[in-house]
This record gives C-alpha cells, sequence and structure tokens, in this order.
C-alpha cells in the first residue's frame, strides 16, 4: 500500500486502486486455474455504497463502487475485505446459491464473507509488517483475547487482529446502510439458528461473527 490507514472515514482513490491492483495480481493466476479470465472493475467516480460479482463465460468480473471506499465507516483493510468476498463469490465454495435466478455458480454470501477473513485477507498481508500495523489499532478486549487463545501471539495473531477489525469496518458499513442502532460486537453474537441454509445476505452482526470466526 502507498500509505497504509487504519481509520475509519473512507479511502483515498489511490488506496482504493493500490487495493484492487494487490488482489486483481494476486488472485488472477489462481482463477486462471478454475477457467476464469479474472477483472476487477476499478468504478471510483460512481457513488453507488455496493460492489458485486458477474461471471459471463470465462469472463468472472468484480465490481468495485467509489460510494463504498467513501464510506465513513471503511478502512482500508474494510475495502480489501470487500474485495475479498466479491473474489470468494467466484472461488470460495459451498455452499452456493441454489435459486436458478441469484448467480448459482456464486458461493452464498455467508461462504463469501467466509473466504474473505479465512483465507483472501491472509494471503494479502503475507508481506505486510503486521505486528506494526495492529499497535496502532484501537482493539477490543474480545478480539484480542480470542485472537492470543487461538495463536499464543505468534504471527498469526496480528493477522487475526487486522481481519477481525477489517470485519468490524465493514459491519458498521452495514449498520449504517441498514439504519440500525444496535452497534455490532465481538462480544454480542447472534444467537438465532435458522432451519436452513441462507444464500441473502445475513444480518450484520451475523456477518460480524462470521468474519470473526474467519479471522481466527
Amino acid at each position: 500500500f502507498p500509505s497504509h490507514d487504519i481509520r475509519a472515514g473512507g479511502i483515498t482513490e489511490e488506496q482504493f486502486n493500490a487495493v484492487i491492483d494487490k488482489y486483481e495480481g494476486l488472485y488472477t493466476s489462481i482463477i486462471k486455474g478454475y477457467g476464469g479470465n479474472l477483472q476487477i472493475e476499478s468504478k471510483w467516480e460512481d457513488g453507488t455504497v455496493n460492489a458485486y460479482a458477474q461471471q459471463l463465460g470465462s469472463t468472472w468480473r468484480v465490481f468495485m463502487f467509489g460510494g463504498l471506499a467513501r464510506h465513513e465507516a471503511i478502512t482500508e483493510d474494510g475495502f480489501a475485505l470487500v474485495v475479498c468476498h466479491e473474489i470468494g463469490h467466484h472461488i470460495g465454495g459451498a455452499p452456493r446459491k441454489i435459486s436458478p435466478w441469484s448467480s448459482p455458480w456464486a458461493s452464498n454470501e455467508g461462504q463469501a464473507d467466509y473466504f474473505a477473513t479465512l483465507k483472501c485477507l491472509r494471503r494479502g498481508w503475507e508481506m505486510d509488517n503486521n505486528e506494526q500495523i495492529v499497535r496502532a489499532m484501537d482493539v477490543p478486549a474480545t478480539l484480542q483475547k480470542a485472537c492470543s487463545e487461538q495463536h499464543l501471539w505468534n504471527s498469526d495473531f496480528y493477522t487475526c487482529i487486522r481481519g477481525g477489525m477489517a470485519g468490524l469496518s465493514v459491519a458498521k458499513l452495514f449498520q449504517s446502510l441498514r439504519g440500525s442502532t444496535v452497534e455490532p460486537k465481538f462480544d454480542t453474537p447472534d444467537t438465532k439458528v435458522v432451519a436452513k441454509t441462507d444464500d441473502n445476505h445475513p444480518a450484520t452482526q451475523c456477518r460480524l461473527d462470521t468474519y470473526f470466526q474467519g479471522a481466527l
């Protein structure tokens, strides 16, 4: 990254393009192995607060919009998580969406969330000074305790923290977009149990829970 910024408040066009270029570079050859040609479309000028994935034959696209990147809840790592989520729709694995009108090739929303922190962000952060980056963060005690218990303060501890904090950034984005007054937190997991797998976007706290577990 040209300059790593962990603060919420949106990211710059330079950071937007740097994140996209980084993950496009990391995953182009991987996706080619699945038979796809990855194209990440950078739409900085578009104010849409959204992102999506699309497959047209062997062309596998990800569309990233400037409105999402400029949202006040988004950090640089949070934006990277969204890029990873969209890549996850392509290669995140089962469960996949089962409705024929809703991209049956795609990993469902929860699985794309899990792939983002379990696999994709870790790959993107392998060469970063994660300890230095994490030490500048205001890390909730629940996240720090869980990561330390899982990883015994080794190098994975810092990527665990980064993944959790990226998830918190994106969860706060969803909180804002849904107009909710309930803040997503690491120590308030969603206790709801569904009767069958839900392919749609989970509730905000549930999404944070999934990011958290992938980070761990």
